[in-house]
C-alpha cells in the first residue's frame, strides 16, 4: 500500500509540473510575440480593396473582398509591412511592433481603372428620382468589375424625347449640370452610381413619359461620354 500510495504521489507531482511548463510555455509565446491587426480600405470608395496582398516579418496575407486583415506571432521590433493590390498605388511603411495587440489601419490610393476604353450607361427611376449607373468598359467592349475609387465628375443634360418610339428626338432640355456620384458596394460593375431628384425635373407627367440623356465623365484617365435614349421620367404603378 505504501509503495502503491508513493508511485500516485509521484505521478501527481510529475503531472503537476508537467502542466506548469506548458502553462508556463503558454503564456510565455503569447508574450513574446505582437499580434498585428486592422483594416485597408480604399481612399475614394471606403471599400475593401480588391486582390490585395499584405507582408510583414515574412508572412504574407491575400485578402479578396474583406477591409479587415491580421497577423499573429510577430517578433517585437522594427518592421517593413507591404501592402500591395493591382490598379493601385503600394505602401511600404516601418511597423514597430510591440507584445500583444498592435493596430495599423491603411488607406490605399487607387492609379488607374484597368484598360479603361468608354463608359455604359443606365437609368432607372426610383423613389428618390432618376437613378444613373456608370459602368466602365474595355478596349475589347467588356464590362471592367474590378476597379479602385477615382475622383470622378459626371456631367449630363436631360431632354425630353418627342415623337414616339421608333421616330425621336430632343425636346426641351429639363435638367443641366453636375450629378453627385456614390459608390454601391453590392453592385458588380456600375459601382458608381448617380441621381437626379424628381424636384428638379420640371415634367408634364401625361405627355413627358421619356427623356434623352447625354452623359460626361469627367476621369484622370480622360473625358468619356454616353447617351442613353430611353430614360424613364416616371414611376410605374407598383
Amino acid at each position: 500500500m505504501k509503495g502503491k500510495k508513493r508511485r500516485l504521489v509521484l505521478l501527481a507531482t510529475i503531472g503537476g509540473l508537467v502542466a506548469v511548463l506548458l502553462i508556463a510555455s503558454y503564456f510565455s509565446l503569447r508574450v513574446n510575440y505582437g499580434i498585428l491587426e486592422g483594416t485597408v480600405i480604399d481612399e475614394y470608395s471606403k471599400d475593401y480593396v480588391p486582390r490585395l496582398r499584405i507582408t510583414i516579418a515574412g508572412k504574407t496575407n491575400l485578402i479578396f473582398r474583406d477591409t479587415y486583415y491580421s497577423f499573429t506571432k510577430l517578433p517585437p521590433g522594427k518592421h517593413v509591412l507591404k501592402a500591395e493590390s493591382p490598379y493601385y498605388f503600394p505602401i511600404s511603411q516601418e511597423v514597430v511592433i510591440k507584445r500583444g495587440k498592435n493596430k495599423l489601419d491603411l488607406v490605399m490610393k487607387g492609379k488607374e481603372i484597368p484598360d479603361l476604353a468608354g463608359i455604359i450607361c443606365f437609368s432607372d427611376p426610383v423613389e428618390r428620382g432618376v437613378q444613373i449607373e456608370v459602368r466602365y468598359k474595355d478596349s475589347k467592349g467588356i464590362g471592367i468589375s474590378e476597379f479602385p475609387g477615382m475622383p470622378i465628375n459626371l456631367e449630363v443634360k436631360l431632354y425630353v424625347r418627342e415623337g414616339d418610339e421608333d421616330n425621336y428626338s430632343r425636346g426641351r432640355l429639363i435638367y443641366e449640370g453636375p450629378v453627385e456620384l456614390f459608390w454601391d458596394p453590392k453592385a458588380y460593375l456600375a459601382k458608381n452610381k448617380g441621381i437626379i431628384p424628381w424636384d428638379k425635373l420640371s415634367i408634364d407627367p401625361e405627355k413627358e413619359k421619356y427623356g434623352i440623356m447625354e452623359l460626361v465623365l469627367h476621369t484622370p484617365q480622360g473625358d468619356f461620354e454616353d447617351v442613353i435614349e430611353d430614360v424613364q421620367l416616371f414611376r410605374e404603378e407598383e
